[in-house]
């Protein structure tokens, strides 16, 4: 996970020329040709200026991917909110956490530069974007292992093409390790840092006396030891302790109205700041068909709407019967009933 960090952070830097930790140095360029045959990057001698090179985006362009970026929602708890990790005056990121860092380097960063650099340039990126996303996912057989193991030198070779010598410190030569090390450990996900640093950020929250920070801990962790096991001996749980509600938390138990179609029976929470507007017809649409097709109530009707259509059409296939079901479902729902 330190690795795909370390990675992310040389290419993200690098890309947008961020100073300080951008690769692409007047250092790196004047030693680029001593190691690589790059004349067009040397520096001009009339000028003595250095050339743009096609691997850093210009001041439009990072204005472009940072307003995405802070337009971007995700699924309730895949990310979080990299919109306020968006710098919009100094044109990069900042406060990002290392699993911000994974999901925009295996989901993101292709997407984010795909229209701004050439292909050349784009694909090799896109590969160790690629690579990654393959490693960690949740199965892994070894003839995949076995193709990374040869794909990843040739990916970092390719790259080698592009960047200057300067951006490969060690932790860009790692990566070749990785398939190897899932092939004798399995799965990434069972041996990397993100439970490991959550249950750190925990034992942190502990501290209270910072002259004693080893022994806070530890009473801190006795006491929480202890109300765990004493709120086995009451009904509900330890009565001292708070109940604290988890996100999205439906509870069914104070509904009581019968009449009350399922769908509507789970109270909704507001997310965000509160406003009105119309719906679009699209939008309109769309409601209204989830409504109709997820109440247990309307499904006797969906299953007569079909029977009607297989009979009226006996070669459709079940694709074509959801579309028909999507198009002609509600307007003939609303005919059926007022019948």
């Amino acid at each position: 996970m330190h690795i795909e960090k370390n990675v992310f952070d040389n290419i993200f830097n690098t890309v947008f020329n961020i100073p300080g930790k951008t690769k692409d140095t007047y250092k790196s360029r004047d030693k680029l040709n001593k190691y690589c045959r790059r004349p067009q990057f040397a520096q001009n001698l009339v000028t003595s200026k250095y050339p743009d090179v096609p691997f850093v985006l210009n001041k439009s362009q990072k204005k472009d991917v940072l307003e995405w970026v802070k337009k971007l929602r995700f699924p309730d708890g895949y990310a979080s909110n990299l919109g306020r990790c968006v710098d919009a005056n100094k044109l990069k990121m900042f406060g990002m956490k290392s699993h911000d860092f994974h999901v925009f380097m295996q989901r993101l960063l292709p997407i984010a530069l795909r229209e701004f650099l050439p292909n050349r340039i784009w694909e090799p990126i896109t590969e160790i974007s690629l690579f990654f996303k393959q490693l960690t996912s949740s199965s892994l057989t070894d003839e995949e292992l076995r193709n990374l193991d040869e794909q990843i030198p040739v990916i970092l070779c390719n790259l080698e093409k592009i960047f200057p010598p300067s951006f490969f410190d060690s932790m860009e030569h790692l990566p070749v390790h990785l398939a190897y090390e899932a092939r004798i450990a399995g799965p990434v996900h069972y041996s990397w840092m993100y439970p490991l640093e959550r249950h750190l950020r925990k034992i942190k929250h502990k501290i209270m006396n910072k002259a004693q920070v080893e022994g806070s801990i530890s009473i801190g962790y006795i006491m929480d030891e202890a109300a765990k096991f004493t709120s086995f001996y009451f009904k509900e749980g330890d009565p001292t302790l708070p109940l604290k509600e988890k996100r999205n938390e439906v509870y069914l138990d104070d509904i009581v109205d019968d009449d009350m179609f399922e769908i509507f029976k789970p109270p909704g929470k507001a997310i965000g700041a509160e406003g009105k507007r119309y719906l679009a017809d699209n939008e309109y649409t769309a409601a209204h068909l989830y409504v109709l097709m997820n109440c247990p109530e309307v499904q006797p009707f969906i299953n007569v709407f079909v029977t009607e259509k297989r009979k009226q059409f006996p070669n459709l296939n079940d694709e074509a019967v959801n579309a028909l079901t999507e198009q002609e479902f509600p307007s003939w729902f609303e005919k059926y009933v007022c019948s």
